[in-house]
């Protein structure tokens, strides 16, 4: 999002249901890790990152940049979140 942001070219299929990580959520995070109640969280972060994504897009593409830089910051915070929920899976999963 940062090079979008930044002058770079945006790439719509990164952020749709065709992108890399909605694939993997589909056809293995929802499967192997079905049962694991972080994953339904991870699904719901990546969706609202992705929504934040295309708003951004249109706030950059409509001139408002200072306003879309502002709201890096969103991405940031759920970045995080997701960030932590990952890792904290990660770890649970390894000492099973």
């Amino acid at each position: 999002m940062r090079s979008f942001l930044y002058g770079g070219t945006f790439d719509a299929n990164f952020f749709s249901n065709a992108g890399p990580i909605d694939i993997w959520f589909t056809t293995v995070g929802k499967i192997r890790y079905a049962h694991e109640p972080e994953i339904l969280q991870l699904i719901r972060l990546h969706q609202q990152m992705n929504e934040i994504a295309l708003n951004l897009y249109k706030l950059y593409s409509k001139g408002l940049i200072e306003q879309a830089h502002d709201g890096l910051k969103e991405v940031d915070f759920r970045s995080d979140q997701f960030i932590q929920i990952l890792s904290g899976l990660d770890e649970r999963l390894q000492k099973v």
